[in-house]
């Protein structure tokens, strides 16, 4: 397998998508999700441990080859034995979960199953490892099936993914201390999975996950240099050792300043995040952090500054006091100053305000082209001004008529009047429509949790129950994982069973959630 310089790494360097996340700042949410946790302490991290795993179908990116021609040697038969010695201890192998139909996968002969040694004699780790040398449109397989190992060759078009599904990384845990670690604030009886605190950078690599470097080693940073596992997620909150030091809960960390500057020198590109912790690392101690950052820029390319999120779970923990209204705008205010500073010497804003600080403070959100390209849109910066954005583009493919029916629009406290002020355009335009948006008071985590991502099955139906369910239920897209599940274990066909009309899960497409609902009813 031959590879030109630097034709490999732009097959993994990329952007991750930005769709409302997962987080562990502030509860358990997965790719889908998430506006309302995020990284290392947050909770963007969640949903990835639930069940979220790579696909390598036909969307996957990768490398563009040109193909073998048809008169290229390649002396392998289809398949054969191979002898291969295991290490002691054994070797890595990644179980493949299933074969998509008609795959390239497939066609070679590979099934559910099987674990993947090699590609053309590289070890395979992890499904980046796969990613990483599995990038040409011929290669060769390790395979083991019942104890016999044999080879495969896999031949694909240039734009045609390998159709295989690998089972989930097993994440690196956390071993930090966080005062404000979401986990730590989770009341007990949940699913095990939501109790994992991951420190990953393969996680931060393929799914945004937030870390904080802490126990990064020099082999990590040699694979990620050497595979080019660019953007990572990190969790910084403060440049200042001995104040990042109380805040993580550990002694003799690394200077988060020295692993910056080495990622960003060996071409790795950041996206930091900053935990506002009311009397800790906010005021001067913010200004230090923005100003260090922005010295590593363009390497860190944002930072996300987002309230503490905090449950009513705090027994025995570090005592956090919230983000007030008067806090939220004076850091509204701190970061327009820098924002306008970075845009001269940057051209940059660099530095952006979660959603929440908007809320909290009663301020508008940002203009659209404010956020640059919501480059931190997992961290629920720009997340309401897209939802917003998306409404008013689409509002003008609404019907002017439907036959009668009610919708009920399942939110939480933080965007209820938001939700309201948009269900009274569409009854406006829409005859027959009845939109009512269902505020649901966080009962499980607290009141102070005011997100919908965080919103509990057992929450929601009490709300509907009081409330009334309408014709149909929509809800928050962010709430369920990619298992169908809410926090509680409660599935949308619970509360379906238990209200006695359809409960979907809603998009960030208002409109074309409605516009689905309807077509439902009338089906």
């Amino acid at each position: 397998m031959v590879f030109r310089e630097g034709e490999r790494f732009p097959g993994l360097q990329k952007d991750i998508p930005k769709g409302p996340p997962r987080d562990h700042r502030r509860g358990p949410h997965d790719r889908r999700r998430r506006y309302q946790l995020k990284g290392c302490c947050g909770l963007r991290r969640y949903r990835v441990l639930e069940g979220v795993r790579p696909c390598w179908g036909p969307s996957c990116s990768r490398p563009t080859r040109t193909p073998p021609t048809s008169g290229s040697s390649y002396p392998l038969p289809d398949r054969r034995e191979v002898r291969s010695s295991r290490k002691e201890g054994g070797v890595p192998v990644v179980k493949v979960v299933s074969v998509l139909p008609g795959s390239p996968a497939e066609r070679a002969g590979i099934v559910p199953g099987d674990g993947i040694l090699e590609v053309e004699g590289h070890g395979i780790r992890d499904e980046i490892d796969l990613r990483f040398w599995a990038s040409d449109d011929r290669f060769l397989l390790t395979l083991e099936r019942d104890g016999r190992r044999f080879r495969v060759e896999v031949r694909r078009g240039p734009d045609e993914g390998l159709g295989i599904e690998l089972e989930p990384i097993r994440p690196r845990t956390c071993r930090n201390r966080c005062i404000f670690c979401f986990v730590d604030q989770l009341p007990r009886g949940l699913r095990r999975s939501l109790y994992v605190k991951d420190e990953d950078y393969r996680l931060s690599f393929l799914y945004g996950n937030y870390i904080t470097l802490t126990d990064l080693s020099d082999e990590d940073f040699e694979r990620i240099f050497a595979q080019r596992l660019s953007p990572l997620y990190v969790s910084v909150h403060s440049t200042d050792p001995e104040v990042r030091s109380f805040m993580l809960g550990r002694k003799g960390i690394p200077d988060i300043r020295g692993q910056l500057k080495r990622l960003v020198e060996g071409g790795i590109r950041v996206h930091a995040q900053v935990v506002l912790c009311p009397g800790i690392n906010d005021g001067g101690h913010l200004d230090g952090t923005l100003r260090d950052l922005a010295r590593m820029h363009p390497g860190v390319a944002s930072v996300a500054v987002v309230p503490v999120g905090l449950t009513e779970h705090r027994q025995g923990l570090y005592p956090l006091r919230p983000v007030g209204p008067e806090e939220a705008e004076r850091t509204l205010e701190q970061i327009a100053d820098w924002q306008g500073r970075f845009l001269r010497e940057l051209g940059t804003r660099f530095a952006f305000a979660s959603d929440e600080f908007y809320i909290l403070a009663g301020k508008e959100f940002p203009a659209e082209e404010d956020y640059e390209g919501f480059p931190q849109l997992e961290d629920g910066v720009g997340m309401a001004r897209r939802f917003l954005e998306t409404f008013g583009r689409r509002s003008k493919e609404l019907p002017g008529r439907v036959p009668p029916l009610s919708i009920a629009l399942v939110t939480g406290t933080a965007f209820g009047p938001i939700m309201e002020k948009l269900a009274r355009k569409v009854e406006s335009r829409v005859e027959g429509l009845s939109l009512r948006p269902v505020v649901v008071e966080n009962r499980l985590l607290g009141k102070s949790v005011t997100v919908s991502g965080l919103l509990s099955g057992g929450d929601i139906l009490r709300a509907l129950e009081e409330s009334g369910p309408g014709d149909c239920v929509l809800l928050p897209p962010n709430c369920v994982n990619d298992d169908g599940l809410l926090l509680d274990d409660l599935r949308p066909e619970d509360l379906a069973l238990r209200l006695g009309v359809p409960v979907r899960v809603g998009s960030y497409d208002l409109v074309g959630a409605i516009t689905e609902a309807v077509l439902a009813k009338g089906s």
